[in-house]
């Protein structure tokens, strides 16, 4: 029987002695859920960190950050949904799929170390998608942080960071969009452009664009910075990435670019100039329970990201049939 990586069900009535292997601190945790506090939780969040579904410095605790590192991970890998009823909680499935990855990315890394040719080219092994593994990978990624797409440690694991830092790139110059059949996958195309990628949109008609108060790049950075965010949870009063109410999310990205705001919506939405239509940066503004009490961030495509009460960081659709009717309009700071 295959051992899970966070341990075994306790069989009840065994007592156990004192921990006298090095592994002991994994052993007899069972499934792990919201609450949980013990030393599975640290080796659960450190395989999701290996996966790329969790940043940060590990623990004992789990907690939002923990709890939505296995949410994405079982949706990733199909494992649960949000209908499903063990959505976030990381039992004998999870903990054996997750174990599959890891020792699968293990397997890849030693392959790739032990290789007679040193292949790290981005083009080395033709197309990139969701899933792969393999040195190019680590060209790819290495390439994105480059150019401000990709944060934080490289891989050679094809995962949420780099299809979410792929698709950044492919937004921001142009290349393809989310109703195109390969946004996320970098193709040769791709490849192509982000090595001649000198920091310039394809798709702008000019270097030297400009929207009200915001230049083309600050907008296109500041959505690259609220999309770092995704995930994190709602706190009402949050404005830190451990937690966000929705104008303490616009505050702390709009002060990453600097630029202050008041802190209530109904005050940016009064000291905001207001415009006809939004472009990519703009805040746009929802009358939720009276005059403008929700906004968030306009990235594009007829969507906005923002903290929301029952999503947390989030990128909803305007187009939505709770946001359309309560869309207010949208301002430049």
């Amino acid at each position: 029987m295959k051992k899970y990586l966070f341990g075994t069900a306790v069989t009840a009535g065994i007592l156990f002695a004192g921990p006298q292997a090095a592994d002991a601190a994994i052993d007899d945790h069972g499934s792990l859920s919201y609450g949980d506090s013990n030393s599975s939780v640290n080796d659960l969040q450190e395989a999701l960190k290996e996966e790329g579904h969790f940043e940060g410095h590990t623990g004992s605790r789990f907690g939002p950050k923990t709890l939505q590192a296995v949410k994405d991970f079982q949706s990733a890998e199909k494992i649960s949904s949000p209908s499903g009823s063990y959505y976030g909680v990381a039992g004998p499935s999870t903990q054996s799929a997750l174990m599959d990855a890891v020792d699968s990315n293990s397997s890849s890394n030693t392959a790739s170390s032990s290789s007679s040719s040193n292949s790290t080219s981005i083009g080395s092994h033709g197309s990139l998608s969701y899933g792969d593994r393999n040195s190019s990978v680590n060209a790819l990624q290495k390439k994105l942080k480059e150019h401000g797409f990709f944060e934080g440690a490289t891989g050679s694991r094809f995962g949420p960071k780099t299809l979410q830092a792929v698709k950044d790139f492919h937004s921001e110059t142009g290349l393809s969009s989310p109703s195109g059949s390969y946004y996320g996958v970098a193709g040769p195309s791709t490849q192509s452009a982000l090595m001649d990628y000198d920091g310039s949109s394809a798709s702008s008609s000019s270097s030297n664009e400009q929207v009200a108060g915001v230049s083309t790049g600050t907008s296109s950075n500041i959505v690259n910075t609220a999309k770092q965010y995704i995930g994190t949870p709602y706190v009402w009063g949050g404005m830190s990435p451990s937690g966000f109410d929705c104008s303490g999310f616009i505050n702390y990205v709009y002060d990453k670019h600097g630029k202050s705001m008041p802190r209530t919506v109904a005050s940016i939405y009064s000291d905001v100039t207001k415009v006809s239509s939004p472009s990519v940066g703009d805040i746009v503004f929802f009358d939720t329970r009276g005059g403008a009490s929700h906004a968030g961030i306009y990235i594009g495509n007829n969507e906005f990201i923002h903290a929301g009460a029952s999503t947390g960081v989030t990128i909803s659709s305007m187009d939505n049939s709770y946001w359309e009717p309560r869309y207010m309009g949208a301002g430049q700071i």
